[in-house]
């Protein structure tokens, strides 16, 4: 098993690295340590705003979340079986050759997970933290234990997301079933107020157990055994859950090429490429995934908001036109799984090239989101009393969606994922959405104070998007021309 663990690393390593390249990769640790390091030194500046515990509330359920968002491997490791990535394989795959089983391998892809995620980002963090600890006068003790409890609220987001993915292979029913009663459980401490968040999430209550906010001992000890319980306990639920033995889905599907193509028409020349891949999208089962993918954020985003309102009792004033603006800029995630759908090397063998492609999958976002995003942001007016904002907000949603979509299409092309991981890469996304993002922010808390001049602002924000979203268009043939498909 050890052996194992050491080749898992390995190629995790090895695939990260052939994302970008070795210097760029070690980067990113140092970046995250540098940050940390910044934001812990300058809170003192802003503990007049938000208090101690709120931000200890805040990052602990970030640090689940991620958790989360690593552990989902039991979706990926079927994936890894059923296809290969050209002429790529997985470890994962090994006990189709040789005489390991499924749940060694799973298991061993699980630890892989959990130190490589670990030394990549929370241990930087940790060293950001000791960095700024001395600059500030925090105790070390204090930082050990912070940094103690937020590890373990990664191990029970990477659990939990590691138990309810491998559930999903096993049935559907099941997953949804789970996923609503753990939605359920969420919201009896988050929106009622019914127990304490720490009853949900134990690291928490492990954490604010701790010097400086108590000293309590007896209730920490209940604490680290409800954690170290919970996470054995998943872990094993997981492993049960892996199949001894996987086989392909049988599927069947009614032909629908034809009749896509012919609703499809409208698009002209891509037509039959947009046909395709709304084929391509029904067959591989990615709808659910990528709604899942787009609509999960969506609620999360007005959880938090809500959460930050009432629970933390912090007047921040989010109204429908910031909800409009972020959900365009969550357009990457939906644009980076159409981008993952199914290889693009068998495209060398038709007349067609990578811009047309990314137009091709361009047109397919929107196809896909449009309804989506705009029955969110009526369906969040009407909640808040605010469709008289509509106006805005539409106008904000459909901009800012295309100026989002179209400049990740420029920088990633067809390999999101992979683009993603490279810093040089990363840096000009950060500024392309952050920049918008902050301005688009700020003009719409202004609108209860200075109506006014936050239209003028707003108006002037989405014309200079919709200009830079046409120069990125125009500017995705002359970059990706001369680009291939493998």
């Amino acid at each position: 098993m050890l052996q194992l663990f050491r080749l898992m690393m390995k190629e995790e390593y090895r695939l990260h690295v052939s994302y970008s390249s070795r210097q760029m990769f070690l980067t990113m640790p140092l970046f995250i340590a540098l940050i940390t390091a910044f934001f812990a030194s300058t809170f003192p500046l802003l503990s007049d705003s938000i208090g101690l515990t709120d931000l200890v509330i805040l990052t602990q359920l970030g640090i689940f979340l991620y958790g989360v968002s690593v552990g989902a491997f039991g979706f990926l490791g079927r994936t890894y079986l059923e296809r290969r990535y050209g002429r790529i394989n997985f470890i994962v795959t090994l006990p189709f050759l040789l005489p390991i089983t499924f749940k060694q391998t799973f298991f061993g892809m699980y630890l892989r997970d959990i130190a490589f995620y670990s030394v990549l980002i929370l241990l930087p963090a940790f060293i950001g933290l000791v960095l700024a600890a001395l600059i500030v006068p925090y105790s070390m003790l204090s930082v050990a234990l912070m940094f103690f409890a937020l590890f373990l609220s990664f191990l029970l987001g990477i659990s939990l997301s590691f138990a309810i993915s491998v559930l999903y292979t096993k049935s559907v029913a099941a997953f949804a079933i789970s996923v609503a009663a753990l939605m359920v459980v969420l919201a009896g401490a988050g929106l009622l107020d019914l127990y304490p968040l720490g009853t949900v999430l134990p690291s928490l209550g492990l954490q604010l157990s701790f010097p400086p906010f108590q000293d309590d001992l007896s209730g920490s000890s209940l604490y680290l055994v409800a954690c170290i319980a919970w996470f054995v306990l998943l872990t094993a639920f997981a492993l049960w859950l892996v199949p001894s033995e996987f086989t392909s889905k049988r599927s069947k599907y009614v032909e629908r090429y034809v009749n896509y193509k012919q609703r499809l028409r409208f698009f002209r020349h891509y037509d039959s490429l947009l046909a395709k891949e709304m084929v391509d999208v029904v067959r591989s089962g990615m709808v659910s995934k990528m709604l899942f993918a787009y609509v999960a954020p969506l609620l999360f985003l007005s959880l938090s908001t809500w959460y930050i309102n009432t629970g933390l009792d912090i007047p921040v004033g989010f109204n429908v036109v910031f909800y409009a603006g972020m959900v365009g800029f969550f357009g990457v995630l939906m644009y980076n799984w159409l981008t993952n759908t199914d290889l693009t090397d068998y495209y060398e063998t038709l007349p067609v090239d990578v811009p047309m492609i990314i137009r091709v999958k361009l047109l397919a976002y929107f196809l896909l989101t449009s309804l989506v995003s705009t029955a969110f942001v009526i369906g969040i007016a009407m909640a808040q009393g605010e469709t008289q904002l509509l106006w805005v907000a539409l106008p904000v949603l459909y901009i800012t969606t295309v100026y989002m979509v179209v400049a990740t299409a420029y920088l990633t092309g067809l390999r999101t994922s992979s683009f993603l991981f490279d810093p040089a890469v990363m840096g000009k996304f950060a500024i392309a959405a952050v920049l918008p993002d902050l301005g688009i922010t700020i003009l719409s808390f202004s609108l209860s104070s200075t109506p006014y001049i936050a239209l003028a602002g707003i108006a002037i924000m989405c014309l200079l998007l919709l200009g830079t979203a046409k120069v990125l268009y125009d500017g995705i043939n002359r970059k990706w021309s001369r680009y291939t498909f493998t």
